[in-house]
Order: structure tokens, then C-alpha cells, then sequence
């Protein structure tokens, strides 16, 4: 037994000390992450610790290899050093007069920096007191105040502590809340890290008070060793020296110290003990000058690879110093604070320390022999009996359990206990042991604690809701609910007071309730006049605190409440900055209930929340409002923004195109009349030239031969190739009048001055005067081939449209077309790589015996290799020929359902989806700037779309060409 608690306390001593050391780590910790200078000093009136802010801001370096007093040392000496020597001696009668009567104080000095320089700096202290309540000594904090106007100069500061006082006021004044909060906050941190340093202390001196105590009585021999064998700690007991003398053992080898058989048999225990972490025991005999003694050992194992070496003397005499030492223990466990039992198996009390009477009022014996159940809460018992039971099983130390025992005068206190099994020889249970101390103190601070955690908890959670969200009917319901599980009541309601009624009434808006109850929340409401008290109170911001309904003086509020089976009952009123009017409903039905004031507080704060809850989200729906009205508003003048940019656009687009038709048609006016002349006097010059010639023949024939002058001018004009060259050069200008009339029509069919409206025309016309235009684009030129046309034309029928208009889609369509292609002819620098991508991708070609094909247009694309490799001609390539040798544009034109679709496709390098997506759009461009506007396909989207009802839509991928498909309806009303 004496082997065990020697174990337990050793344990909770280490532990305690390791608490200590991390509670000492994270306090330093929390001290240097605070943004303060932080000092502190002992009972003695030392200075012991300056935090990092504080050794920065001064320069100071600690010596990292000096000793424990050495370091000490230093530290007590760094303030004085630092002080500004003219503020010393003031500074240090503030400091020593605070510690007479242990008050907090402030102090004004100048502190050197780590620059030289001396910065005047406010310094504040506050005592600190052990968990005992004794004085420990003081904790300060430092701001440098260097550059913060006070209202004096600094220098002439006073001593007392009043103008110091009043000094800080005014800092306080000029210091932001911001740097306030931050600084209260890092001080709250310090001061609860200090007193949970202090309670972890109190608690290690307690322990190590029990455990001198029972080493002070324990006859055994008492070492501390570590994992080497090394003596940590060593008590002689009262046994004589067994070859360990008690001066000069710290440090040495159990084993060195003992024979050489004896350390051995110990070194073996060791290892044993720290493999398993089980207690381990044997006997030995040492040979003593009188004679050879019989001694056991049992070592016990401890945290940190420690362990407890406990050697009893088996002789008698030591077994009477036993007995002894048994009395002394019995004598100090029952004069101790605490209650010390044993139970049997069967639950029955066989001893109770003396002092139970002290605390319980039983009389031992009317403990002595009874079941431990009679004195415990009914839902306490099984929390014991399970206890026990785990106790019996497992043979194991159990975590300590807390429970209510009742004292003689009824009332129930909370205890916490430890208990243990002693087992015999065989490892059979003989019976329990325990000790139980009080705990009902910290117990019903806890309870009072967790109460008020509750409500502060209600509080926040109510408050994040109105922050996170501003849906009031949420927060409302979650109040309801919240405040009938808080406080425990039978039924909350909330009420809104339906002012603007005819009759004034109040509405169940929201309700909580027990499960017996019926729901409220169908039935009539209540009018003002059937709570004509209760309402009155409520709209005049009044609380209603009822404790017992049979109270209240109206009758007809007594019956009110009554009907709902209230017996205590309290209403709460809530009153909005925009005028409504609500209440909180708190019935209780199961008789007299007192209302606590600090329930009355939490539903008041409740109240204050939620009428800020309404007001912040009327506000927020009326913010909504305005800002969809303004959104919508700017939404409506960016669109006619757009409208009007894309208006103006058009039109001047439109001019431009009407100034380009009435100059075309001008200059086509105005060439088709000469070459009407021309044309229509031809063929009478041809017939003139036929009969001039005929007549020069005839003259031949009949005046042969000439004359010599005759003959001289024949041969000077060539005469036979005057004949036959004359009526071809006539047929030339013929062709060439012909010509001139084509492009005269084409330019005059493009402009359409003369048909305004809508009317029947032929839309492979339109296209055709289109391509004639263009004629000169696709012919071939220096680095860019031809650029093939394939007219794929259905059978149309005339198509009633804006002829002008859809000529204008075409050209816009076509010139893109071009100019893409014209783009795509990039020559290439490194012609070796040209060759090797040619050949794999034309025997690939070749493999598949199929030309290279469109996906927009299903067009076979042949190429100039492909027309060599097929006559068998090598392949080679320049660096001035391009990737793309034919380059192509199909225009197909067909009739499906109700519509005239035209595909102008080309087999250029497509485009990506996101210009896909824009090409429609007013001022896009791809092209340089200067080269394109932007509006040609915004402006062919408008003609097709809202001038023909028809549709729009581009066809393409990277590398796939682009089709541009035309659908406009093919049956139209035609204009006048």
C-alpha cells in the first residue's frame, strides 16, 4: 500500500512539474507575442522576467550560458541599468512603496532604447496573488510614450500617483480604441495564464507537502532513479546504511553502490521495469558487519523512463517500525480534510474517517455498517455502483467520479472520489478503499458559470444571425426556441400587436412549447380589450414579472392567463425604431415559479437584439429597393446607350453605303452612255469597215496592176494584215463594250437605288454583282494563288427582301472571307520543316485516299502537292510558298421549309469559341487597327435579324474554316 501511494504521488509531483514548465513555456510564449514591453517580479521585490518586446526595445541580451543564479542575477539588474539615472531613485520608492500595501501603481520614466536614446515611457503594475491568496508579487506592462502629447512637458512630471493617474487618463484619451482593445485583450491572456500557473503551483506544493509527509513515516528505503540507474532522489528511511551514505549518493550508480551481484540483480529489475512499465519485486541478502540481512525490493515505474526503488528490511524489527509507521499513517489520514472510507463487495461501509461527522453530521456509527446507497442521489447510484464494478473487473485505478451525498440536514452536496481494490495473496478483492472531498463549492460555480455561458452563448448566436443573415422570421423562431430550452418553460410565444386593424389584436407569430400543451398558434387571436392589462403594460415598454397567476388583481387577466393554464407568466415588450410593437410570452405551468433577475436581463438583451434585428432589415429592403431601382435604371440606360451606339453606327454605315450607291450609280450613269454610243456603233462600223474592204478588194481586181505610188502605200500599211487585223480589233472593242455594260449593270444592281422596300429578286444576281465587284480580290497575285469560288446554287424562286440590304450582307461576308484567306498565306522561314510536315500529313492523305476536307463545308480541299504526288513528280518546297496552296470559298444556296438558307464558307484557319462567341458584337474587330471597324457583321445581325425576321449564325473551330449560314423567311408582304 505504502509502495503505491509513494508511486502516485511521485507521478503526480512530475506531472505537476511538467504542467509547470508548460504553463512557464506558453506563458513566455504569450508574453512575447503580446504587443506590450511585459515585466514582472517577485515576493521579494526582484525583477524575474522581461519579455522580448522589452529586452528588443532596450538592446538588452541575456547571457545564454550562465548559470541558474548567474542569469538570475542579471535579470534583477537589468531595469536599473536601463532607467535614465535622474528617474531611478523616484521610480524605485513608487515601486517599493507598493509593495507595503500590494496596490497597483504607475510610473513615468525615461527608458534607454536600443539606440541610445532615452524614451519616456508609462509604466503600469498589478499585483498577483497565489490561489492561497497569498502575494506572489507584481506583473506590469510599458508604452513608450516619446512623441504623444500630454498637455506638459514631460520633465517635469510629478511622483505622486494621482498626476500619474491622471496622466494615463489623458493618454487614454488620445490612444485609439483599437490599440486599447488589443492591449486589454493581450493583458487578459497574461493574467489567466498567470492564474492557472498559480493554481497548477498551489496544487504542486500541496503534493509535495502529502508526499514529505509520507516519506517522514515510511520505513522503507526511498530512491528515485532515472533510466541509467542513476540516484535522482534518496531517502535512508529507517533502516541503517546499506553501503549508500545518505551525503553523497546524488548522481552515482545504484549499481556501483552496491556488490557487484546485488547491482547486477538491480541493473536487471531496471531494464525489466522499463520494457514492461509494470512493477517489479525480489529479495536479496547483503552482508552487514553483524550479520547477513534479508531485504526486498519493489521497483515501480514513473513518466519520463523514471523509477521508484523501495527497500524494506524483512527483519523484525523493521516489521515493528511497520506497525509504527501504520499508526502514524492511520493518525495522519484521520485528521485529514478529506473523508476516508472502505467498502465491502457488497457496498457496506466498514470504515469511515472520524471527520465524516464534521462534514455529513452522520455519527459514525450509523454509517458503519449501512449501504453506501441510502446516502447517495437516486441518479447518482448506478454512476457508483458502475464505478465499483469497474474497480472489480478490470483490477485497474479508475478516473475519479463526482456524485451528490446527502448530509443529516437533507441537503445534498457534490463529492468527488478516488477509490482502489485490495486484493490477497491470491489477487481475490478483499475490499475498497477511497477518499472523497468536497467539490459542491466549485461545483455550483461551474453551474452558475455554465448558466451565464448559456445565456452569453444565446446572446452571440442571436447576434450572428442578425449579422449573417437578415431573414427576421429565422431570428425571431431561434429566439422562441432558444429562450423555452434556456430557461425550461412550459411555453414561449412572440406577438406582434396588429396596430392598423380595425380592431387592434395581437398575433401568434411564433411559438415554443412543452409537448402536453396545445398550439397556440390556430386559435383566435387575442383582441386589446381581453388583455386590456397585460397590453397596456406592453405598449407602455413595461415588463410583466408574475410569479404566481393567482396573484394578479384584474380578473380578466387572471382568467386570460389562466385559460392557457399559465401559473407564472412574464412578457418582455419590444419596440422598433419604425413603430411596431411585439412581446415575448414566457408561461409556466406547473405551478409558482420565481423569475430571476438575471433571466429578466438575457430577455431584455434579447429584446434590444431583435428590434435591431427589424430595424436592420427594413433598412436592408429598403436599401434592396433603391438599389434595384438604380440598377435597373442604369441597366436600361446602358442598353439604350448601346441602342444608340449601334443606331449610329448603322447610320452612318447606311450614309456611307447610300453616298458609295449614289456614287456608284452616277459613275455607272454616266459611263453607260458612251458605251452605248460605242457599243451601238460598232456593229455599224463593222459593217462600213466590211463594205470599205470589199470596195479596196474590187479596185485590186479591176486596176491591176497599181500604179507605183498605189503599190508604195500598200506595202507601207500592210494592207492584207490591215484586212485581217481591223475586224478582230472591231470585235475587241465590241467584247470591251459588252464588258463595260456587265460591270455598269453589277454596279447598278449592288446599289438598287431604284427599288426602295421590300420586293421579289433574284438573289443569285445580287450575289453574282456581288463577286463581280470582288473580282479583282480573288484574282491571283504575287505570293497569294487565286482564290477559288465555288457557286453551288439551289433553285430559287425570287425572294422578297431588301435587295440593297442583303447585297450588303454579302459583300460584308465575302471581304471577310478574302480577307482571311489573304491572311492565312504566311510564308514559311524553315523550309526543312514544311517538307517534313508535308510529307507525313500527304501520305496520311494519300492513305486515306481523300483530299484534305473542310468541316464547315465538306469540300475537298486538293492541293499542289497532292496533283504532283498523283503524276509522280517529286515534292518541294520554297520558302516562299505558304501553307495553304487553294484556297476556297463555297457559297451554297437551298430552300428548307418556309425559309432561303445561303452558307458562305471558306477553308481558312476558323476561329476559336471565344471570338465565336463576340463576332456579332458592334466594334469587335480581329483584324489590325485600321483595317476593320468592327461593324460589318454587327450591321449584316441587324439586316438579317430585325429587317427580315431572319437568322444569323457562324459555324467554326481552330483549324476547321468558317461557314456563316444566312436563313431569312422566304415568303415576305412587299412594300410600296
Amino acid at each position: 500500500m505504502f509502495s503505491k501511494k509513494v508511486q502516485s504521488y511521485v507521478k503526480q509531483i512530475i506531472v505537476e512539474e511538467e504542467e509547470i514548465q508548460q504553463d512557464e513555456k506558453v506563458f513566455c510564449q504569450q508574453g512575447d507575442i503580446a504587443p506590450l514591453m511585459i515585466w514582472m517580479s517577485g515576493c521579494n521585490a526582484l525583477y524575474c522576467y522581461f519579455n522580448s518586446n522589452w529586452l528588443k526595445f532596450t538592446g538588452t541580451h541575456l547571457t545564454k550560458a550562465a548559470s541558474a543564479s548567474a542569469l538570475e542575477e542579471e535579470i534583477g539588474n537589468i531595469w536599473t541599468g536601463s532607467v535614465h539615472p535622474e528617474d531611478r531613485q523616484r521610480c524605485e520608492d513608487i515601486y517599493l512603496r507598493a509593495f507595503a500595501t500590494y496596490e497597483s501603481f504607475q510610473r513615468q520614466y525615461r527608458l534607454r532604447s536600443a539606440n541610445g536614446e532615452y524614451r519616456w515611457i508609462l509604466d503600469t503594475a498589478a499585483p498577483r496573488f497565489a490561489a492561497d491568496g497569498s502575494f506572489v508579487g507584481y506583473i506590469g506592462y510599458c508604452i513608450d510614450l516619446t512623441g504623444v502629447p500630454i498637455g506638459i512637458s514631460q520633465p517635469s512630471l510629478t511622483e505622486s500617483y494621482s498626476l500619474s493617474t491622471n496622466s494615463s487618463r489623458r493618454l487614454r484619451k488620445i490612444t485609439d480604441r483599437e490599440r486599447a482593445t488589443e492591449l486589454a485583450k493581450a493583458l487578459k491572456q497574461l493574467q489567466t495564464e498567470i492564474r492557472k500557473r498559480q493554481a497548477v503551483e498551489a496544487q504542486l506544493r500541496q503534493k509535495t507537502s502529502e508526499f514529505a509527509a509520507i516519506l517522514q513515516v515510511l520505513p522503507d528505503s526511498y530512491f528515485r532513479l532515472d533510466a541509467a540507474g542513476s540516484i535522482l532522489d534518496y531517502k535512508q528511511g529507517l533502516m541503517e546504511s546499506l553501503y549508500i551514505p545518505p551525503e553523497d549518493c546524488q548522481g552515482k550508480s545504484l549499481r556501483e553502490c552496491l556488490p557487484t551481484a546485488v547491482g547486477d540483480r538491480f541493473h536487471q529489475a531496471i531494464t525489466q521495469v522499463l520494457e514492461t512499465q509494470y512493477e517489479v519485486s525480489f529479495e536479496y541478502t547483503l552482508p552487514l558487519p553483524e550479520e547477513n540481512n534479508n531485504f526486498e525490493a519493489r521497483l515501480l515505474p514513473l513518466p519520463d523512463r523514471q523509477i521508484i526503488v523501495l527497500i524494506r528490511h524483512t527483519s523484525n524489527n523493521i516489521q515493528a517500525a511497520l506497525i509504527e509507521s501504520d499508526a502514524k499513517f492511520r493518525c495522519i489520514v484521520e485528521n485529514a480534510n478529506n473523508v476516508i472510507f472502505s467498502l465491502t463487495v457488497e457496498g457496506i461501509f466498514s470504515y469511515v474517517s472520524p471527520n465524516w461527522t464534521e462534514i455529513f453530521g452522520h455519527e459514525v456509527a450509523e454509517v458503519e455498517g449501512k449501504s453506501f446507497v441510502p446516502f447517495i442521489h437516486p441518479d447518482d447510484v448506478h454512476i457508483c455502483a458502475d464505478y465499483f464494478q469497474r474497480i472489480l473487473t478490470t483490477g485497474k485505478k479508475q478516473e475519479a467520479i463526482e456524485y451528490r451525498i446527502q448530509h443529516k440536514d437533507g441537503s445534498w452536496g457534490w463529492h468527488t472520489s478516488n477509490s482502489s481494490a485490495i486484493r490477497d495473496g491470491n489477487g481475490n478483492v478483499l475490499y475498497f478503499v477511497g477518499i472523497c472531498h468536497d467539490t459542491t463549492d466549485r461545483k455550483q460555480a461551474e453551474i452558475a458559470l455554465r448558466e451565464s455561458a448559456q445565456r452569453e452563448a444565446l446572446l452571440n448566436r442571436l447576434s450572428n444571425q442578425i449579422r449573417a443573415s437578415l431573414d427576421l422570421n429565422h431570428i425571431v423562431e431561434t429566439a422562441v426556441q432558444e429562450i423555452h430550452n434556456l430557461f425550461q418553460i412550459d411555453r414561449c410565444v412572440f406577438f406582434w400587436y396588429r396596430q392598423d386593424a380595425d380592431v387592434p389584436y395581437w398575433e401568434r407569430v411564433y411559438e415554443a412549447k412543452s409537448s402536453f400543451l396545445p398550439c397556440l398558434l390556430n386559435q383566435q387571436e387575442a383582441t386589446h380589450a381581453e388583455i386590456k392589462l397585460i397590453a397596456a403594460k406592453t405598449l407602455n415598454g413595461e415588463i410583466i414579472r408574475i410569479d404566481d397567476t393567482e396573484t394578479v388583481g384584474d380578473s380578466i387577466a387572471q382568467q386570460f392567463l389562466q385559460d392557457f393554464g399559465f401559473t407564472a407568466f412574464m412578457a418582455l415588450p419590444v419596440h422598433t425604431q419604425s413603430g411596431e410593437i411585439g412581446a415575448f410570452s414566457c408561461g409556466y405551468c406547473s405551478g409558482f415559479r420565481p423569475w430571476l433577475n438575471n433571466e429578466v436581463e438575457l430577455l431584455q438583451a434579447v429584446t434590444v437584439q431583435l428590434a435591431i434585428a427589424i430595424d436592420q432589415a427594413k433598412l436592408y429592403t429598403q436599401s434592396r429597393i433603391t438599389a434595384q431601382t438604380a440598377q435597373d435604371k442604369a441597366q436600361q440606360l446602358e442598353a439604350a446607350l448601346l441602342e444608340l451606339q449601334q443606331t449610329q453606327a448603322q447610320l452612318i454605315q447606311t450614309e456611307k453605303m447610300s453616298s458609295l450607291g449614289q456614287l456608284v450609280a452616277g459613275i455607272a450613269h454616266e459611263i453607260n452612255n458612251p458605251v452605248n454610243f460605242i457599243y451601238g456603233n460598232i456593229s455599224h462600223a463593222s459593217e462600213y469597215t466590211k463594205d470599205l474592204l470589199h470596195l479596196v478588194e474590187l479596185y485590186q481586181q479591176s486596176y491591176y496592176p497599181p500604179t507605183p505610188e498605189i503599190d508604195r502605200q500598200i506595202n507601207n500599211i500592210d494592207l492584207d494584215f490591215l484586212r485581217q487585223d481591223f475586224p478582230k480589233i472591231l470585235e475587241s472593242m465590241k467584247m470591251g463594250a459588252e464588258r463595260i455594260r456587265q460591270i455598269v449593270l453589277s454596279l447598278r444592281n449592288f446599289s438598287r437605288l431604284d427599288e426602295d422596300g421590300t420586293k421579289a429578286v433574284d438573289i443569285h444576281q445580287g450575289m453574282d454583282s456581288t463577286l463581280l465587284l470582288l473580282q479583282n480580290r480573288l484574282k491571283a497575285k504575287p505570293g497569294h494563288p487565286e482564290i477559288q469560288v465555288i457557286r453551288d446554287y439551289g433553285n430559287l424562286p425570287p425572294v422578297v427582301c431588301h435587295a440593297g440590304q442583303m447585297n450588303q450582307v454579302f459583300m460584308n461576308l465575302l471581304t471577310n472571307a478574302i480577307d482571311v484567306l489573304e491572311e492565312s498565306f504566311v510564308t514559311c522561314t524553315e523550309p526543312s520543316r514544311w517538307r517534313s510536315l508535308s510529307k507525313r500529313s500527304i501520305c496520311h492523305t494519300l492513305r486515306e485516299d481523300k483530299a484534305p476536307m473542310s468541316l464547315v463545308n465538306n469540300t475537298e480541299q486538293r492541293t499542289n502537292e497532292r496533283q504532283l504526288l498523283q503524276a509522280g513528280k517529286p515534292v518541294q518546297r520554297t520558302a516562299s510558298q505558304g501553307e495553304m496552296t487553294f484556297p476556297q470559298i463555297r457559297i451554297r444556296s437551298l430552300i428548307q421549309e418556309d425559309h432561303v438558307i445561303i452558307r458562305i464558307a471558306d477553308n481558312g484557319p476558323g476561329m476559336t469559341k471565344e471570338v465565336r462567341k463576340r463576332i456579332f458584337d458592334p466594334f469587335f474587330t480581329t483584324k489590325p487597327v485600321g483595317k476593320g471597324t468592327g461593324m460589318g457583321l454587327s450591321i449584316s445581325y441587324q439586316i438579317i435579324v430585325q429587317k427580315h425576321g431572319g437568322k444569323i449564325q457562324c459555324i467554326s473551330a481552330p483549324g476547321e474554316g468558317a461557314e456563316f449560314v444566312v436563313m431569312i423567311p422566304l415568303k415576305q408582304e412587299p412594300s410600296t
